[in-house]
């Protein structure tokens, strides 16, 4: 009786084990396959595009072959004093290129202000005076407990300058894209 109490309480578990690795190693549904859409989602999952819309998609992509203008309405302009949406990119490049980081930035009422970090643990700033409608005025940096490695803070703004100038250099939309309200 004891034999058959074993086998019968054996086989149960044996069961239970197998249905749970057999649970365990069914992959689920890619999410995107499931085209289930939540309350919370802003817009539906399917849309079919006007003419219109279809023929702009398309523009975008046969832009990034030739770089020209994605919709044909903002003409793409270099700048030669520095576009104010390139002052992070080129405090990030910058610093870097003189051994540098940027690890913080500040937004101040007449620009920015960059928290720098040098390779031996200085810390600084680098001050970039402007807006995006005049672009950048000026450009200033301190190094050191007492801003005492004037050296090496002339090197970064010198870098910082350098690499504004190279991100200038790249034509860009002038003005920001129209946007356009989406309907169904």
């Amino acid at each position: 009786m004891v034999g058959v109490h074993t086998f019968t309480t054996l086989s149960k578990r044996g069961v239970v084990m197998a249905t749970l690795l057999c649970a365990a190693c069914t992959k689920p549904a890619p999410i995107v396959q499931s085209n289930e859409v939540f309350p919370g989602d802003l817009a539906s999952v399917n849309r079919e595009l006007t003419s219109d819309e279809s023929q702009r998609v398309l523009n975008a992509m046969a832009s990034t072959r030739s770089q020209k203008d994605i919709d044909n309405t903002r003409p793409l302009q270099t700048s030669s004093v520095g576009r104010w949406s390139d002052v992070y990119q080129a405090a990030v490049i910058g610093s870097r290129k003189v051994e540098m980081a940027v690890i913080a930035q500040f937004v101040q009422p007449d620009g920015l202000r960059f928290t720098i970090l040098t390779l031996n643990n200085d810390q600084g700033e680098l001050v970039v005076k402007g807006d995006s409608t005049q672009g950048v005025l000026s450009a200033s940096a301190t190094l050191g407990l007492f801003g005492e490695r004037t050296k090496d803070a002339d090197a970064l703004v010198n870098s910082f300058n350098s690499q504004l100038h190279e991100l200038g250099a790249i034509a860009r939309p002038s003005q920001a894209p129209p946007i356009a309200a989406a309907t169904e």
